[in-house]
């Protein structure tokens, strides 16, 4: 489940609310006195909800650079499908709660869709393996099942494993519901995590099935946890308290929207009821009076969550476009490398961080200026940040599009490289000149035509080459003399793939003689090989080095050592290089700049929108549960889950519809976006009665609520809204 739900849980009557946490002293001097009576199986839960967290964030982190570095989807396919995925995850949760409450309880339901999940993660880890033909559509067949199932596993669980938790407990142990709810929370931030952190390593420092990156593993580990989360979970079966399905509860939603419907077909049909003082009256007799000002209060809610998905739209984004950016950044610091998927790991570590620090510092300081008292305010403050976020991704991101000399659209380039001992005459129509021996120029011609380049050295004739040259690509021709006259090569690299490889790009070019045996050793300073064989002079080889350590090249020919340049400067992240063999030396030459700007500076846009998740998620879940009456809790935190999902929607909407050409413009419409969207809240906030449900009954109902219905309603931000509270 999600942060979300576990905040709702906390809300019981004897136990603080959402913004509240226990005191370390308090904690300690009560930790000995209540873990003594305990629930064992509560730690079944807390073990299981562990290794499930660890799986799905796990899975999670890696997922992006898996569309486009190993299915090749584009940039915004991969970002439509990633966030269809999330989407799914937060629309599915409602049916994991009618079937908890309708026919397998609490329990049957957790059990089942766990080992269907565990199915969707090992068929995620099957999708990453490579097939001997090379073809991607079973691969692509293999992804799509597995996310669909995993999506309804993850969703269809998070009804019910923190309130399964809250059923362990009688009635005269309520008061550890705050210490279970603190232990399972820090299970879910200790699970993603170490998750996220972990599987980026697994991805990007082993290889596997020939591949420079091993995404089987980085999924199989997290299929594993899973697996290991439904052992742990059945081994603790006969610890468990097990109650029925809650059937009422399931038709809950039902009742909900068709009293709705009744209402207004009733006041079609009958025209304006002077007895009904409100609009849903006109669903008497069907429904009792009661029930339908419950309704009225839900109503209000929900017409507050209209503008909410924008936040996660861009919140979400934390796992797509922002991890597509940092492949586009240079992640060394020293001797350290960051790699684009780890960035991610600074959400939840921060979260940790800010929560207690706006708990007990930041939120004090404001109520004692009487500002940001109400969670309204709070969420309209929290929602500002998020766009601020998103400014500063664009300008991070024009940033690099500067220092990589990126190609608009209609731009090509060409770069060339002489691999002759001598000088060598270029006549073209953007460049005439000399290129000296053993030089590379480049330059971006005028025009994309069928481009001529007359090649001349002294003591021989011109020799006149001919290339297509197409937009966005870089075309590097090589020329050479192997057989005594003047020959051309070349290769073309489109550009945009800085998006999808993570690694340098190498190009090997065997310029010896005819049917010489050429082997070419890559070795990196943790001893790691790339063996490459060349039986024809002509060939074209590309090398992923799959890592950014400096590297050794050593070249045979016909048995002898030929070459050995000791260790080189690393080859840089995202860098295309040519390497051309000579008899007795090689060339490197860049063709396309490395990755120059460095990945730190993400920090500052994930630090604001943990600021903004901490403001907005926290509070609109006490907003959600607070002000809902306690008979219609679970609708008001299914509807959160749901914004979430809209707001992933969003997404899938503006990647498919590709409106923008530059990533940065993007970037800067959907802080426009929330910007606009924020001002409409605030003045909603301004307009919003506040409503207290203080009766003792309504509390203790409340509580009953949150021990039944809360984590179906656990929302899904990835921390907090993980909260999975």
């Amino acid at each position: 489940m999600d942060k979300v739900t576990l905040e709702a849980a906390k809300q019981g009557p004897e136990s603080e609310p959402v913004s509240k946490f226990p005191r370390v002293k308090t904690w300690f001097r009560e930790k000995a006195k209540s873990t003594k009576s305990f629930p064992l199986s509560v730690f079944f839960i807390v073990g299981n909800e562990f290794c499930e967290r660890f799986s799905y964030y796990g899975m999670k982190a890696v997922l992006i650079l898996f569309l486009t570095s190993q299915l090749k989807f584009s940039a915004d396919n991969s970002t439509a499908i990633y966030h269809t995925f999330v989407m799914f995850c937060y629309f599915l949760p409602l049916v994991g709660a009618i079937i908890a409450d309708s026919c397998l309880g609490k329990y049957g339901t957790i059990l089942s869709l766990s080992i269907i999940y565990s199915v969707g993660n090992v068929i995620m880890a099957v999708s990453a393996i490579t097939f001997g033909n090379g073809d991607a559509a079973p691969n692509i067949a293999l992804a799509a099942i597995g996310l669909i199932v995993i999506a309804f596993g993850t969703g269809g669980i998070k009804p019910c494993v923190a309130s399964f938790g809250g059923d362990q407990f009688k009635e005269d142990q309520v008061g550890m519901l705050q210490y279970f709810f603190s232990i399972f929370y820090f299970s879910i931030n200790a699970g993603s995590t170490i998750s996220t952190l972990v599987t980026p390593v697994l991805r990007n420092d082993v290889k596997c099935f020939g591949n420079d990156q091993c995404f089987p593993l980085a999924f199989g580990v997290p299929a594993i946890l899973m697996i290991v989360s439904v052992i742990i979970f059945v081994v603790g079966t006969r610890f468990y308290i097990v109650k029925k399905p809650n059937k009422e509860s399931a038709l809950l939603f039902y009742h909900f929207v068709a009293s709705i419907v009744v209402a207004t077909y009733h006041r079609i049909k009958r025209g304006k009821d002077a007895t009904c003082t409100f609009f849903l009256q006109h669903a008497k007799p069907n429904y009792e009076d009661s029930f339908l000002r419950d309704v009225k209060m839900v109503l209000r809610v929900l017409v507050m969550f209209l503008p909410l998905p924008i936040f996660w739209a861009l919140f979400d984004q934390q796992g797509s476009r922002w991890t597509l950016q940092a492949v586009k950044m240079n992640g060394r610091l020293g001797s350290i490398t960051i790699t684009p998927d780890q960035m991610q790991a600074l959400n939840p570590i921060l979260i940790l961080a800010f929560i207690p620090i706006f708990q007990f510092v930041v939120y004090p300081l404001f109520n004692k200026c009487h500002l940001l008292r109400r969670p309204l305010q709070r969420m309209v403050v929290g929602m500002g940040i998020a766009g601020l976020a998103f400014v500063v991704a664009g300008f991070v991101e024009l940033k690099i599009e500067a220092d990589a000399d990126l190609l608009n659209t209609g731009q090509s380039k060409v770069v060339l490289t002489n691999t002759i001992e001598n000088p060598i005459t270029v006549i073209s129509s953007d460049f005439n000149g000399t290129l000296d021996r053993l030089a590379t120029y480049s330059f971006q011609p005028k025009q994309l035509v069928q481009y001529q380049f007359d090649f001349k050295l002294e003591g021989t004739e011109p020799r006149s080459c001919f290339f297509d040259l197409q937009s966005q690509n870089i075309t590097e021709i090589v020329v050479t003399n192997a057989s005594g006259l003047i020959e051309c090569g070349s290769v073309t690299h489109v550009q945009d793939s800085k998006t999808s490889e993570l690694s340098a790009i190498v190009r090997v070019f065997n310029v010896i003689n005819n049917n010489s045996d050429i082997a070419l050793m890559v070795v990196d300073s943790k001893n790691v090989s790339e063996n490459l064989r060349f039986l024809d002079a002509s060939d074209v080889f590309t090398v992923a080095t799959g890592r950014t350590l400096p590297y050794s090249i050593i070249v045979n020919h016909n048995g002898s050592l030929i070459y050995n340049n000791g260790y080189l400067d690393e080859f840089g992240e995202n860098g295309v290089y040519s390497l051309v063999i000579k008899n007795s030396s090689i060339v490197v030459a860049p063709v396309d700049k490395p990755n120059s700007v460095s990945l730190f500076l993400q920090v500052p846009m994930y630090i604001i929108i943990t600021v903004a998740e901490v403001m907005f998620s926290i509070n609109g879940l006490e907003f959600a549960y607070s002000q809902a009456p306690a008979s219609m809790k679970a609708i008001c935190q299914a509807a959160w889950l749901w914004t979430v999902a809209f707001g992933n929607l969003v997404v899938v909407i503006i990647a498919e519809s590709k409106l923008f050409e530059s990533q940065a413009i993007e970037f800067f419409f959907f802080a426009a976006a929330i910007g606009f969207v924020t001002v409409i809240f605030a003045v909603m906030t301004f307009f919003y009665k506040y409503v207290e449900l203080t009766s003792p009954v309504a509390v203790h109902t409340s509580n009953e609520e949150s021990k039944a219905l809360i984590g179906s309603h656990d929302k899904g931000s990835d921390e907090v809204r993980d909260s999975e509270i």
